[in-house]
């Protein structure tokens, strides 16, 4: 095994200290107005993960962090619950678009992260994101609820004749999906989240797994800061906290 596969292999085996380090520093204190905003407040997110086979330590470093996304909602003292669509590459025979139920357990949340599907994506450039954001946005989401998608990519978005990115994200403005991107720098990508109120990162098969932990942790805090933004200044509706606070283009 060379030096990379033993750094990955102690980072798996949780070392922890790197991880630790990576978390800690983008961990920022919730301040007294934003638990006035969102206490007993609900947010509704779902992650959607491509599950080809470069996405193996994406899933890997999304399973070690989930525990922050729970804890943060916890700290804020919301009703928080989360769902899972995996997806790969539908004119790959054998891939798919699965989705798991919202559940409030966190332990429910990581034994599906761990039992999540994998698909191969075949040997082509391009998974189906904008079929498994579809997915999603149908999912079971509750009444006045402020909902969060947060896609997870390392490839570039499949269009068709019959559907187009702006189709998508169109639909995803529509329905007031707040919407975090980490992918590759494809411009819809940056846009589709920087639209619908979220933040988009940068990843590619080669990110380091460490990196992984430090981007997975600031989005923690990021929707979770976000989502208060959108009951303390929108009153828990995303198109009047983006009129009242209009993303930078």
């Amino acid at each position: 095994m060379g030096k990379t596969g033993k750094k990955l292999f102690a980072n798996l085996l949780g070392s922890g200290k790197n991880e630790s380090r990576a978390l800690a520093r983008v961990e920022r204190p919730i301040t007294e107005e934003t638990l006035l905003a969102t206490r007993g407040k609900s947010v509704d997110l779902v992650f959607v993960i491509d599950t080809t086979g470069s996405m193996s330590d994406k899933i890997k470093g999304l399973l070690q962090t989930a525990a922050k996304f729970l804890d943060r909602f916890g700290r804020l003292q919301m009703d928080a619950r989360i769902a899972i669509v995996a997806f790969g590459d539908l004119t790959v025979k054998g891939d798919k678009i699965v989705a798991t139920g919202f559940t409030r357990n966190l332990e429910t949340t990581k034994t599906s992260l761990q039992k999540i599907p994998r698909y191969s994506g075949g040997g082509n450039t391009g998974e189906s994101a904008l079929e498994a954001l579809q997915k999603a946005m149908a999912l079971d989401f509750r009444d006045n609820v402020v909902k969060v998608l947060l896609l997870i990519t390392d490839e570039p978005a499949l269009q068709s004749r019959n559907l187009k990115v702006g189709d998508v994200m169109e639909q995803l403005s529509a329905r007031e999906m707040l919407t975090f991107v980490v992918s590759t720098p494809e411009k819809y990508y940056k846009e589709m989240a920087v639209k619908n109120g979220g933040k988009w990162y940068k990843i590619s098969a080669h990110t380091d797994f460490t990196d992984l932990l430090e981007i997975f942790g600031d989005i923690a805090s990021k929707v979770s800061e976000t989502v208060a933004d959108v009951y303390r200044v929108g009153d828990g509706k995303v198109a009047d906290y983006l009129r009242l606070n209009p993303p930078d283009k």
